[in-house]
């Protein structure tokens, strides 16, 4: 019997997004993790989508960098991302290693995304969603009007 899917959301930032072959690599390595993509699109928000995607940082030392740099008019993948794993949330997190690519490098995380890919602390290649909380306000800001919870009832018919 196969386990439920569970979901969290992943941007493949501007950084990764910008260069063809390390984006398409970076699929490749979702693939081979087994993780699925229930949703996609390719964004470019203005500075106020990306100030309310990242408002829980607001007033934080990194927020206005981050803000201009999701907010550059530059493009990124975001995905959905299903797994067969309760810790779907955490799966994708650890794929992305540390947020500081540096720690990244020198840590046991050399094969992360943000190892291979990133390029600073703000240009780091991705996101994941840090609980389920936060994937369901961030998803409903990145895919408004998608039904997941629809979505995921449709896959276990």
């Amino acid at each position: 019997m196969q386990r439920c899917l569970n979901l969290t959301l992943a941007l493949l930032k501007p950084d990764l997004y910008s260069h063809p072959i390390h984006h398409k690599q970076a699929l490749k390595l979702i693939q081979h993790e087994n993780f699925v993509i229930a949703k996609e699109c390719i964004v470019s928000w203005d500075r106020k989508s990306a100030e309310e995607f990242y408002k829980e940082h607001e007033g934080r030392f990194f927020h206005q960098r981050l803000v201009e740099f999701m907010s550059s008019g530059e493009a990124f993948h975001a995905l959905v991302l299903g797994h067969h794993t309760e810790n779907t949330v955490q799966k994708w997190r650890a794929m992305l290693g540390p947020t500081k690519c540096y720690q990244s490098r020198a840590e046991s995380s050399r094969d992360s995304i943000r190892a291979l890919y990133g390029l600073s602390d703000t240009r780091n290649a991705g996101h994941g969603s840090d609980s389920m909380q936060s994937f369901e306000r961030e998803v409903a800001l990145v895919f408004p009007g998608w039904d997941h919870k629809q979505w995921l009832s449709d896959q276990e018919r």
